[in-house]
């Protein structure tokens, strides 16, 4: 059973894409996709990391939901492949990622909305180096 229906009156509103491209990621800093949101339905979310010359040991994509933080990484990341947030029956701070976008992603989950929705983004390596971070959600609010 659901934990919150949508009612006839609440009106559900596509927002624009939260987006970053943050180039020269520092390790273990997280990075703010979508602040703090109120309301927020994710629909999905897609994120990648490219590098020149040393792999990051994980890519990680935060998501806060009421409070709840649940932690989503990839051990070792494929260079410029995009991976999506999968459930699992893990904890919240060991949940995986697929490369491929799929029933299991958290895009299809209802578990992500709520009354406040907060996304991060983080890589965790010994060298900076050019590289480019980079993480979208694409989200609805209801109204």
């Amino acid at each position: 059973m659901p934990d919150k229906i949508i009612l006839a009156h609440e009106k559900i509103v596509q927002q624009p894409d939260a987006a970053i491209s943050q180039a020269n990621p520092v390790s273990g800093t997280l990075y703010t996709v979508l602040d703090t949101t109120p309301d927020a339905i994710i629909e999905l979310v897609s994120f990648n990391v490219t590098w020149s010359v040393t792999q990051p040991t994980n890519l990680r994509l935060i998501v806060t939901v009421d409070g709840v933080v649940q932690t989503y990484t990839t051990a070792s990341p494929v260079s410029g492949t995009n991976y999506y947030p999968a459930a699992s029956m893990a904890a919240e701070s060991a949940q995986g990622n697929s490369t491929t976008q799929g029933s299991n992603t958290v895009g299809a989950l209802p578990v992500m909305s709520g009354k406040s929705v907060k996304i991060e983004v983080a890589i965790t390596w010994a060298t900076t180096q050019p590289t480019p971070l980079v993480c979208r959600v694409k989200y609805a609010r209801k109204l």
